[in-house]
């Protein structure tokens, strides 16, 4: 994902999907009183997602929005075709980090966004957890969109297990969505997320067939998220794309178009759409007095009860 310039041109699925969802949540966000919103983006690829529907969103006076990706390339490349956009900056960022998050940006945030992004994480529980800590301790929320499951995952598995591919695809579980063979995915990251701390939890799963209209967008499209490319000598990336192309085939997943002249290819893929709150410190707090208040109020009652039966 270090085509910065392909994917600006080739992210089609993503901008389709990041566009409609936004206009969907757009009233859910809990903007400030004061107007002086902060939005962080988190795997904002080439930017464009980030500019044409988020940032029309924000209220008139925000404070900043910063758009972050884990690629140096992505962010060079965003910096540069954004720079003269107003209180809008580009950093590098690794949502999955275990280490310490930059202190300039832990607790920053009223709102954090993110497309088509945390099913490149392996452990989602520590990049909930990083979104939980870069929003602010008086509270936020977050709108996260990503693949729970993918046909293209398949073809990669499978183009993984052939002799001319292996050898460049020997870590492909590492580019799966970790709920691609999940039996609830939409339940099983709402966990994560209660468990993070997240409250006021709003998950979907959305079932989406995307159909590219030709054998050259959907080339374009899988070079442009392709992990393994970079590895494969540049005179063999025809026949890896064309092998590609043969394994959605193999998949059942072209369709002629009746003059038979071309051929469409279907991309069907689980969505997870999930919107959360942050809740404030002071919530936190309030919630944790009361539990303890409670527990303490029972075992006092199991004592008194004890003494009884004595």
């Amino acid at each position: 994902m270090n085509q910065a310039s392909l994917y600006h041109r080739a992210n089609e699925v993503q901008r389709h999907d990041a566009e409609q969802i936004i206009q969907e949540y757009v009233d859910k966000f809990e903007w400030r009183h004061d107007g002086m919103d902060c939005l962080l983006d988190v795997g904002t690829g080439s930017g464009d997602v980030l500019m044409d529907f988020v940032y029309p969103i924000m209220p008139k006076k925000f404070d900043r929005i910063v758009g972050s990706d884990i690629s140096r390339k992505m962010i060079e490349f965003a910096r540069k075709c954004y720079r003269d956009v107003k209180q809008c900056e580009f950093k590098v960022l690794d949502i999955g980090t275990e280490e310490q998050l930059p202190k300039d940006m832990k607790g920053a945030f009223d709102h954090v966004t993110s497309f088509y992004c945390l099913h490149w994480i392996q452990n989602q529980r520590q990049a909930l957890q990083n979104i939980y800590d870069l929003l602010r301790t008086e509270g936020g929320d977050c709108l996260l969109v990503f693949l729970a499951s993918n046909a293209v995952y398949d073809v990669c598995k499978l183009l993984s297990k052939s002799t001319n591919w292996s050898p460049y695809m020997q870590d492909v579980n590492r580019f799966i969505s970790p709920l691609h063979h999940s039996n609830d995915a939409k339940w099983e990251f709402t966990q994560m997320l209660k468990e993070t701390g997240f409250t006021q939890l709003h998950v979907e799963m959305r079932d989406k067939v995307y159909i590219y209209q030709n054998e050259e967008i959907l080339k374009d499209n899988f070079k442009a998220i392709c992990p393994f490319l970079e590895r494969i000598p540049l005179s063999q990336h025809n026949d890896f794309l064309d092998d590609f192309v043969d394994t959605v085939t193999s998949l059942d997943l072209r369709r002629c178009d009746p003059n038979g002249k071309t051929h469409k290819f279907l991309s069907p893929y689980k969505l997870i759409v999930a919107y959360a709150k942050k809740p404030a410190l002071v919530e936190n707090l309030l919630s944790e007095f009361i539990i303890s208040a409670e527990d303490q109020e029972k075992k006092q009652e199991n004592g008194v009860e004890k003494k009884n039966i004595k």
